[in-house]
């Protein structure tokens, strides 16, 4: 395991950035398409926003986790680090809140853009969905949940 150790290192960063790109690009297209004035502005931001949900955020977000928990024991951290149970928590809480909450929303939401574009005209439903505060306020909070973990695996303070 010890060769194979930097390689998972390696791609547990990779992922990380991965899932950062996502988070973080995630944050700007939202910020866009609560902006458009359009319904096919608004569409599109959404169609995007799936993507990095789907392609970037939690398949980042598993990988990193995984290889992040394979890769403790071998780099001689162990599981008893506090900074390792708190990485941990917050792992879990910002994956579990993407998707079971997050990712059910997006997709709901893009589901009623979807027919109010084919309708011509916002649903009622698309306007409710897209006036909740929740799930901007979860996003950004899994954003500085990425923050909290790379400042708890750089300095392990704990």
């Amino acid at each position: 395991m010890a060769t194979l150790t930097p390689w998972l290192l390696f791609l547990h960063v990779l992922a990380a950035l991965w899932l950062a790109g996502g988070a973080f690009a995630g944050a700007v297209v939202r910020a866009q398409t609560k902006r458009a004035k359009e319904l096919p502005a608004k569409v599109l931001g959404l169609r995007i926003a799936w993507r990095l949900v789907t392609v970037c955020a939690i398949p980042g977000s598993l990988v990193a986790g995984v290889l992040g928990l394979a890769i403790v024991g071998p780099l001689g951290y162990g599981f008893e680090p506090g900074w390792v149970h708190a990485s941990l928590g917050i792992w879990l809480l910002a994956l579990g809140a993407g998707l079971f909450y997050s990712l059910p929303w997006l997709k709901k939401t893009l589901a009623a853009a979807e027919a109010s574009l084919a309708a011509g005209a916002p649903s009622d439903e698309l306007k409710r969905l897209t006036a909740m505060k929740a799930p901007g306020i979860v996003a950004d909070l899994q954003a500085l949940s990425l923050v909290l973990l790379t400042l708890l695996m750089v300095l392990k303070p704990f």
